[in-house]
């Protein structure tokens, strides 16, 4: 096909390198910038079809905009009088397989290369490439220990025929039902011809992991066919048994890469790093295997002058995503309590979650934070058993402060968070508020409702209430005194009935009982005065009394932003302005990362008329968090009143079908949009479906209802739902902002008699 001396394109060949199945690398000078670079040839074959060579286009496109350092970077691709090749970065090193068969590995050095090996596959999983063939070969170990992961994609062929002209453990066909991948390293469900994914490629993964702690391949059978039958039915041999013992830890990683049932391994190569990246530090701090490493600073040595950590959302690294509730409740526990020592800053729970899912460095997320160590850790719970593993970093040094882990039933689950706040309480030299009567009673023992509660959270933080509320009455029920559980029922109530779909006299109803009830176990818990604030924001319109209760809640919880979210939200729908401002600058400064607090300082400035600025204040918000729903629905009316309607309305379409049109709040808000856009005939319909909703005995707040005919310029029949909707106790208080540039509605005498009647929710009048 090319020999020595070839040109392809700027490139001359220089001497070969390699060859297989997959082509034949070559050596090659590059004329223009003088350097020397590996280029890959493709077979005939694959460039036999205009189909073949736009597909092997299209893949070299997406792995060379990788540009990762675990990753063999492509220069180049092209074209040369029939020749594809690719260009790539030209390694010096040898290949895993080669580095296998010149010696054994030290545990060590096969974890570090693993921990290569499994970054370089989280960044391609992340760009939505799949490597459908990992194994020694294609792993290559340069001479200064870096990791590089080759042939992402390059070697896929469409034609069943041309499968035939290689090697016959290399199968690479894509037609349904057939086999991609070499025998040997297959997942189970490529062995059975199915599509593979990124949980494939984890799997190929366990088996380099194994090769590479014991010298031995885990499936490799007399025939291809009984490696198959291997990889379907039999379980690789314990590494014991190849005279290999490694930790607990790296068994339990090697399992959960090869299991069976892809849904139960890692659900993600970063959870693999991750879980990896544990291990070795861990493993460094206990003495095991020999590999000189720097020496920790001594315990004595000078700390920051500021006492400071951030707890980062520990992963579930179990196979289960329905148990993802479970890990981030975990890690909020460990926040709050640490949050008692009154010398130690700790980052606020959306400043630590504004980092969940990302690989970036724990130094550098310190850094961004401003703290002086950052704890990470990750949760495994299978069945009754709980393994909960944690690690301190320095950020200043990097080094590893302390690591722990703790395998226990999960009924265990309370202490296993008390120790680690003790830990960390230990690590400052701090010690650990002992909490009080009614803190402590804001709490429970019984691991069924505390599952339950954390489940709620969970569900109520993507504003899906009535799931969120159904989760809070359970936990109640097995455990009656659990005063959070009653708090967050009060609030899930609160957020349910501004939404829609149920009664607004109803769930204000439901919603008093339950902080009632809260506040009759435990008066002076610090969530109490904020459930109030809410309640008297959507139901009591009492701005004087909502006020009050933000405040006291600022009082009782001063490290939180929530007080102050709601006191700047209570104090821009006043019109004032500046206070309202300077209630969220204060949260801001508490969490920067929180959205709602920057969302809130946004009804400042529509209060003002000034869209403009309110829209700059929205999209950072909407930067930090892109799924914030109250941002986005509040950056909904923005664009509205910029006049930016196809935007606006873009908005509020997202919003309708993530809820499933369960939300009449969303449609109204929707509807006024079309109607100011001029989208009459498609508004009115709108005001059709809500109407047809109330007729099949479906809650519709007639405040939904006034949102659209406001804009369509019915102004009796806006009014009648206005008036219907003080009855009903809709959040007339939003009708300040929803109609500002309706001045006929707010000259009609019966709005003016409404206004008085409204009595301190009023709504004033915007320039």
């Amino acid at each position: 096909m090319v020999a020595i001396g070839t040109r392809l394109g700027p490139y001359e060949i220089v001497a070969p390198i390699g060859a297989g199945g997959m082509g034949e690398v070559w050596r090659a000078r590059d004329q223009r910038l003088q350097r020397d670079v590996a280029i890959k040839v493709l077979p005939e074959v694959t460039a036999g079809t205009p189909a073949a060579l736009a597909r092997f286009e299209r893949e070299a496109r997406a792995v060379a905009a990788l540009s990762h350092p675990n990753i063999l970077a492509i220069h180049d691709f092209g074209n040369e009088g029939g020749v594809l090749f690719a260009v790539m970065e030209l390694l010096e090193g040898a290949t895993l397989r080669e580095r296998l068969h010149q010696s054994d590995l030290s545990l060590n050095r096969a974890l570090e290369w693993a921990l290569q090996i499994a970054q370089g596959l989280a960044a391609a999983h992340q760009r939505g490439i799949i490597h459908r063939d990992l194994k020694p070969e294609n792993i290559f170990v340069t001479r200064d220990g870096l990791v590089k992961i080759l042939d992402f994609g390059l070697a896929r062929l469409d034609s069943a025929d041309a499968s035939r002209s290689l090697d016959e453990s290399t199968l690479a066909q894509t037609s349904p039902g057939a086999i991609v991948g070499t025998v040997g390293y297959l997942s189970p469900e490529q062995a059975r011809g199915e599509t593979a994914d990124h949980r494939s490629d984890i799997f190929a993964f366990g088996v380099v992991l194994y090769e590479m702690l014991t010298g031995q391949r885990p499936f490799a059978r007399k025939t291809p066919a009984e490696s198959i039958v291997a990889i379907l039915r039999e379980e690789p041999k314990p590494l014991v048994e190849c005279g290999r013992a490694v930790p607990a830890e790296v068994e339990e990683i090697l399992a959960h890469c090869l299991e069976k049932d892809c849904e139960e391994r890692f659900r993600s190569a970063g959870d693999l790093a991750f879980a990896l990246r544990m291990t070795i530090r861990g493993s460094s701090a206990s003495g095991a295997d020999a590999t000189p490493r720097p020496t920790p600073p001594p315990a004595d040595s000078p700390r920051v002058a500021e006492s400071s950590i951030a707890v980062l959302p520990f992963r579930n690294i179990g196979s289960d995503v329905e148990t993802e509730y479970f890990t981030d409740g975990m890690t909020e526990e460990i926040i709050n309590s640490i949050s008692n020592i009154a010398t130690l800053h700790v980052a606020a729970r959306t400043s630590s979650f504004a980092f969940k899912g990302r690989q970036d460095d724990v130094r550098k997320i310190g850094r961004e934070l401003g703290v002086a160590m950052v704890m990470e850790g990750s949760v495994r719970q299978v069945g009754s058993r709980l393994r909960v593993s944690a690690q301190l970093i320095n950020v200043e040094s990097g080094f590893q402060v302390w690591s722990e882990r703790w395998d226990r039933e999960i009924a265990d689950v309370f202490a296993v968070q008390d120790e680690i706040a003790q830990a960390i309480a230990s690590t400052f030299k701090l010690g650990l508020n002992e909490p009080d009567g009614n803190t402590a009673a804001g709490k429970t023992q019984n691991v069924e409702a505390y599952d339950r509660y954390l489940k709620g959270r969970y569900l109520l933080t993507m504003r899906r209430a009535g799931e969120a509320i159904a989760e809070f009455q359970s936990a109640i029920e097995r455990d009656a005194d659990f005063v959070d559980a009653h708090a967050a029922l009060a609030d899930g109530w609160a957020i349910r009935g501004f939404y829609g779909g149920v009664p607004t006299w109803e769930a204000w109803a439901r919603a008093g009982a339950a902080v009632n009830e809260a506040e009759r176990i435990a008066p002076e818990s610090p969530g109490i005065p904020l459930s109030r604030a809410i309640l008297e924001h959507y139901y009591g319109w009492n701005t004087a009394r909502e006020e009050a209760f933000c405040r006291k809640a600022i009082e009782r919880n001063p490290k939180s932003a929530e007080g102050w979210n709601w006191l700047g939200l209570c104090l821009g729908l006043q019109g004032r302005s500046s206070e309202a401002l300077e209630a969220t600058s204060q949260g801001i400064e508490l969490e920067p990362y929180h959205a709602n607090v920057r969302t809130s300082s946004a009804w400042a400035f529509l209060m003002q008329s000034d869209y403009e600025s309110a829209e700059r204040v929205l999209a950072k918000a909407l930067e930090l968090d892109p799924n914030a729903a109250y941002a986005q629905w509040t950056r909904g009316i923005a664009l509205r009143f910029l006049g930016k309607h196809s935007e606006s309305i873009a908005i509020f379409e997202r919003l309708v079908d993530s809820s499933q049109r369960l939300s009449s709040f969303y449609i109204g808000l929707l509807g006024g949009s079309l109607a100011a856009a001029g989208e009459r005939s498609k508004a009115e319909q709108i005001v059709v479906e809500l109407l047809e909703r109330r007729r099949q005995n479906k809650f519709v707040a007639s405040l939904d209802i006034a949102t659209v005919l406001t804009p369509l310029g019915d102004s009796e029949a806006a009014i009648d739902a206005l008036e219907q909707a003080r009855e009903e106790r809709n959040a007339l208080v939003w009708a300040r902002i929803y109609f500002p540039d309706h001045r006929s509605l707010r000259d009609h005498p019966r709005w003016k008699a409404l206004a008085q009647r409204l009595g301190s929710a009023a709504p004033v009048r915007v320039n």
